[in-house]
């Protein structure tokens, strides 16, 4: 009867029945553990199976009839409070009210400890979990009083317990097996392979492994290709920069060699030059005016146009000679 009971809280879904319905002095919200007589959640974030049961190192040792006595009167009282079928209004420490995936986070929680503690065997796995550390790898001592040798599976589990894929939720059967060949099949799903099967498929795995090889040195240079090609790319990118920025500054600065260019050159020159001048000579102001620009561009005109003359008498010049 006991066991139909335990099942039925587990598996079947429970009628929805409201019990928000107590009366109360006030309006503070109701504490369904003082209640129910059930010990306070912990205040860890994960808490253990054990804390979540309110159980302590000391009940480890409990024999199974009576451990299960106390786990299955506990988690019919938190069937009660957190199943998802029940419209409790539950709260936090804080005063928050739980939302329905709180309830169902918890509810998990409650449920996968229960599935943990009942179970001799996972209770077993879930103790040695817990008690066991990389510190008692030195001075351990088998069962007979021999070291642990490199290849015993307990040595090695003590030398691993602190490692995070083995925690006792990534790997279950790192703790459960008490051997090489347990953990594998446990792992695995199939019994571990035997000489006579590394002897018959030796070529197989030969290839298997020659095949990765190849595929790892074939990865390495398509990456180093890649590498390659991407670094030409960026110093074909560099030198047409360097170029654009040679040709910028052949054009001046992008304004070319055009008659108005040339105009706005030698307007700016011939200002700053004329300022130099003014600020090193010492007569009146009167002779400093500064020329304007029209002055300015008639002297550059009258000075193009004899340039142009002086070129023309050359040219007339030097046909005549010939």
């Amino acid at each position: 009867m006991l066991r139909l009971f335990e099942s039925s809280l587990s598996r079947a879904p429970l009628v929805r029945i409201c019990r928000c319905g107590y009366a109360t002095s006030g309006d503070y919200p109701i504490d369904h553990h003082q209640r129910l007589d059930l010990h306070e959640w912990p205040t860890s974030a994960n808490p253990t199976p054990y804390e979540v049961f309110g159980l302590s190192s000391k009940d480890m040792g409990m024999s199974t009839l009576e451990l299960n006595k106390i786990l299955k009167d506990k988690y019919v009282k938190f069937v009660k409070i957190y199943h998802p079928d029940t419209c409790l209004e539950i709260t936090d420490a804080n005063g928050k009210v739980f939302s329905k995936e709180m309830k169902r986070r918890r509810f998990d929680i409650i449920q996968e400890s229960y599935d943990i503690l009942k179970n001799p065997r996972r209770r077993g796995a879930y103790n040695r979990y817990q008690t066991t550390s990389w510190e008692q790898q030195g001075p351990y001592k088998g069962p007979y009083g021999q070291p642990y040798t490199k290849e015993s599976f307990e040595a090695y589990r003590r030398a691993n317990a602190h490692r995070t894929r083995y925690n006792f939720s990534n790997d279950e059967a790192f703790w459960s097996a008490g051997t090489w060949n347990d953990y594998y099949q446990m792992k695995y799903k199939r019994p571990p392979p035997t000489r006579e099967d590394f002897e018959k498929n030796k070529y197989k795995i030969l290839w298997g492994v020659l095949a990765v090889g190849a595929l790892s040195f074939g990865l390495q240079v398509m990456n180093a290709i890649d590498q390659t090609n991407q670094y030409l790319l960026k110093t074909h990118q560099m030198n047409l920069r360097s170029l654009k920025d040679m040709n910028e500054s052949y054009e001046s600065n992008g304004e070319g060699f055009s008659e108005v260019g040339n105009l706005k050159r030698f307007l700016i020159s011939r200002r700053s030059t004329i300022k130099s001048k003014r600020d090193k000579s010492n007569e009146d102001n009167e002779e400093n005016i500064e020329p304007s620009d029209n002055d300015l561009l008639i002297k550059y005109a009258q000075g193009r146009v004899d340039k142009w003359d002086r070129r023309e008498n050359e040219l007339s010049a030097r046909i005549r000679d010939d």
